[in-house]
C-alpha cells in the first residue's frame, strides 16, 4: 500500500497570511504520502527572501528536502522573476517525465505534467497532476487534451492516477473523465459518491480538487482541514491509500 496526495499550495500564500515555507513542509510532512502531486509550486523566483539555506529562490527545492530525492516539474506560468507550476514529488525513482502546456488563454497559463514512477509493486506507474481553468470552455478543451495524453501514452493495463486542481465546481470535466477514462474518484468512492470540498479553505464549499485512480484499490481517502491547514494555502490538500 502506498500514499498519494494533491494539494494546490497557492505559491505558499494562504488567505490571510504571506509565504510561510516552514509551515507548508510542516504541512506536507503530516500528509506523510509517497508522492504528492503539488500545483502551483514556485521552481524559481528571485524576489522571495523567505527561503532559507541552500535552497536559493526555490520553493520546489525547500519543499522536497531529504524526504523526497525524486521530482518532476512542469512550469506553467513564466515571468520575469521566475515561473511557476506542477510538480510531482516521490519517494520511489521517476524514469521520465513530461509536461503539456494546456493554456487555453494567455491569461491563463496552464499544464499536464505526466511522470512514470517506478513503484516496487506495481511498476511503471502513471501519476499526471493537471491544472485546469478558470473558464468552462478552457476546461473542457483541457479535459479532452488528458484524454487524449492518456489513451496515447499509458498503457490500458498501468495503473493510473490523475490528481490536482481542476476548478470543476460544476462537475462537467468530472462527469467527462470519468466515462471516457473509466477512473474513480477516491473521495467519492469512500463518501458515498459525495465529492471533496477544498475551496476556500475558510468555509470549504467548491469541490475543485480531485484524486483519481484506475486499476489500483482505494483503501483511504481524506481531505485535510483545520486551523493549521487554513494558514498554508487557499485549498485543502486531498490525500488517499492505494493498493
Amino acid at each position: 500500500m502506498f500514499t498519494i496526495a494533491t494539494y494546490n499550495i497557492h505559491k505558499g500564500h494562504s488567505l490571510t497570511r504571506g509565504c510561510h515555507m516552514s509551515a507548508l513542509k510542516e504541512g506536507l510532512h503530516e500528509l506523510n504520502a509517497d508522492i504528492i502531486c503539488l500545483q502551483e509550486v514556485q521552481d524559481i523566483n528571485t524576489r522571495r527572501v523567505t527561503l532559507r539555506g541552500d535552497h536559493g529562490h526555490s520553493q520546489l527545492n525547500a519543499l522536497c528536502g531529504a524526504t523526497y530525492p525524486h521530482y518532476a516539474y512542469g512550469a506553467n506560468a513564466i515571468y520575469t522573476h521566475g515561473h511557476h507550476g506542477n510538480a510531482i514529488l516521490s519517494k520511489f525513482p521517476i524514469h521520465s517525465h513530461q509536461n503539456i502546456d494546456v493554456s487555453d488563454h494567455r491569461l491563463e497559463q496552464r499544464g499536464l505534467l505526466h511522470a512514470v514512477v517506478e513503484h516496487p509493486r506495481h511498476g511503471d506507474l502513471h501519476v499526471v497532476c493537471a491544472h485546469f481553468g478558470l473558464f468552462k470552455g478552457s476546461r473542457i478543451r483541457q479535459a479532452q487534451a488528458l484524454i487524449h495524453l492518456v489513451k496515447a501514452e499509458v498503457p490500458a493495463n498501468a495503473p493510473l492516477i490523475i490528481a490536482g486542481d481542476f476548478n470543476d465546481w460544476n462537475l462537467h470535466v468530472h462527469s467527462l473523465l470519468s466515462s471516457q477514462l473509466h477512473i474513480t474518484d477516491a473521495m467519492e468512492h469512500m463518501q458515498s459518491n459525495k465529492a471533496a470540498r477544498t475551496f476556500p479553505v475558510s468555509l470549504p464549499w467548491f469541490k475543485l480538487d480531485r484524486l483519481y485512480s484506475r486499476d489500483l484499490e482505494i483503501k483511504t481517502a481524506n481531505v485535510h482541514g483545520g486551523s493549521a491547514w487554513r494558514a498554508r494555502s487557499d485549498h485543502l490538500p486531498i490525500s488517499a491509500s492505494l493498493y
